[in-house]
Protein backbone atom coordinates (compact mmCIF):
# COMPACT_ATOMS: atom_id res chain seq x y z
CA UNK A 1 0.00 0.00 0.00
CA UNK A 2 1.29 3.73 -0.21
CA UNK A 3 0.78 4.06 3.04
CA UNK A 4 2.70 2.34 6.65
CA UNK A 5 1.43 2.49 10.38
CA UNK A 6 3.43 2.16 13.08
CA UNK A 7 1.82 1.33 16.72
CA UNK A 8 3.73 2.65 19.64
CA UNK A 9 2.33 1.11 23.17
CA UNK A 10 2.64 2.47 26.58
CA UNK A 11 0.47 1.57 29.92
CA UNK A 12 -1.26 4.64 31.86
CA UNK A 13 -0.42 4.80 35.33
CA UNK A 14 -3.05 6.10 37.29
CA UNK A 15 -5.79 5.26 34.81
CA UNK A 16 -8.15 2.42 35.38
CA UNK A 17 -6.62 -1.17 35.08
CA UNK A 18 -5.90 -1.57 31.52
CA UNK A 19 -5.66 1.68 29.96
CA UNK A 20 -2.94 2.10 27.36
CA UNK A 21 -2.18 4.89 25.51
CA UNK A 22 -1.06 3.93 21.94
CA UNK A 23 0.84 6.59 18.96
CA UNK A 24 0.09 5.43 15.50
CA UNK A 25 2.64 6.64 13.61
CA UNK A 26 1.11 7.29 9.72
CA UNK A 27 3.71 7.66 7.25
CA UNK A 28 2.98 8.37 3.34
CA UNK A 29 5.25 6.17 1.29
CA UNK A 30 3.95 7.84 -2.38
CA UNK A 31 4.75 11.06 -3.80
CA UNK A 32 1.57 12.00 -3.64
CA UNK A 33 0.18 14.41 -0.50
CA UNK A 34 -2.71 13.04 1.52
CA UNK A 35 -5.47 15.25 2.06
CA UNK A 36 -8.25 15.42 4.04
CA UNK A 37 -7.28 12.57 6.49
CA UNK A 38 -9.46 11.12 8.52
CA UNK A 39 -8.81 7.96 10.92
CA UNK A 40 -10.95 5.68 11.99
CA UNK A 41 -10.13 2.44 14.30
CA UNK A 42 -12.19 -0.19 15.99
CA UNK A 43 -11.48 -2.53 18.56
CA UNK A 44 -13.47 -5.78 19.98
CA UNK A 45 -16.63 -5.14 22.30
CA UNK A 46 -14.77 -6.20 25.46
CA UNK A 47 -13.00 -3.04 25.03
CA UNK A 48 -13.08 1.02 24.77
CA UNK A 49 -11.07 2.74 22.45
CA UNK A 50 -10.74 6.71 22.22
CA UNK A 51 -9.31 8.47 19.57
CA UNK A 52 -7.49 12.04 20.49
CA UNK A 53 -8.46 15.02 18.02
CA UNK A 54 -5.81 14.80 14.94
CA UNK A 55 -3.16 17.52 14.55
CA UNK A 56 -3.66 17.87 10.74
CA UNK A 57 -5.61 16.27 7.89
CA UNK A 58 -2.41 16.76 5.33
CA UNK A 59 0.50 14.03 5.11
CA UNK A 60 2.77 15.23 2.65
CA UNK A 61 5.02 12.71 0.49
CA UNK A 62 7.37 10.96 2.46
CA UNK A 63 5.91 12.58 5.54
CA UNK A 64 4.05 11.08 8.89
CA UNK A 65 1.52 12.01 11.02
CA UNK A 66 0.91 10.68 14.44
CA UNK A 67 -2.55 9.62 15.94
CA UNK A 68 -3.22 9.38 19.70
CA UNK A 69 -5.48 6.52 20.78
CA UNK A 70 -6.13 5.62 24.36
CA UNK A 71 -7.38 1.78 24.79
CA UNK A 72 -9.16 0.80 28.03
CA UNK A 73 -9.19 -3.35 28.19
CA UNK A 74 -11.15 -4.32 31.58
CA UNK A 75 -11.59 -7.61 30.63
CA UNK A 76 -10.88 -10.52 33.10
CA UNK A 77 -9.30 -12.45 32.18
CA UNK A 78 -7.49 -10.90 30.05
CA UNK A 79 -7.97 -10.96 26.17
CA UNK A 80 -5.65 -9.35 23.84
CA UNK A 81 -6.82 -6.91 21.17
CA UNK A 82 -6.84 -6.73 18.32
CA UNK A 83 -7.85 -3.64 16.11
CA UNK A 84 -8.41 -2.71 12.54
CA UNK A 85 -7.53 1.12 11.32
CA UNK A 86 -9.71 2.50 8.49
CA UNK A 87 -7.23 5.61 7.41
CA UNK A 88 -9.14 7.67 4.67
CA UNK A 89 -8.17 10.05 2.44
CA UNK A 90 -8.11 12.30 -0.84
CA UNK A 91 -4.89 11.40 -3.05
CA UNK A 92 -3.65 14.90 -3.74
CA UNK A 93 -2.19 13.81 -7.37
CA UNK A 94 -5.70 12.31 -9.02
CA UNK A 95 -8.03 13.42 -6.63
CA UNK A 96 -9.43 9.92 -5.64
CA UNK A 97 -11.00 9.29 -2.30
CA UNK A 98 -9.57 6.31 -1.12
CA UNK A 99 -10.11 4.48 2.33
CA UNK A 100 -7.77 1.45 3.63
CA UNK A 101 -8.23 -0.99 5.62
CA UNK A 102 -5.60 -2.01 8.02
CA UNK A 103 -5.63 -5.09 11.02
CA UNK A 104 -3.47 -4.70 13.50
CA UNK A 105 -2.57 -8.46 15.27
CA UNK A 106 0.76 -7.29 17.11
CA UNK A 107 0.08 -5.49 19.95
CA UNK A 108 1.93 -6.39 22.99
CA UNK A 109 -0.55 -9.14 24.44
CA UNK A 110 -1.00 -6.20 27.45
CA UNK A 111 -2.82 -4.16 25.76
Amino acid sequence: GEMVVECACVRQPGGPAGNTAITATVGNLSGAAKLNFSFLAAVPKYAKLTILPLTDTTIPPGGSLKVQMVVENPSEPHRPVMMRLKPKYINGQSGAQVEEDIKVTNLPSWV
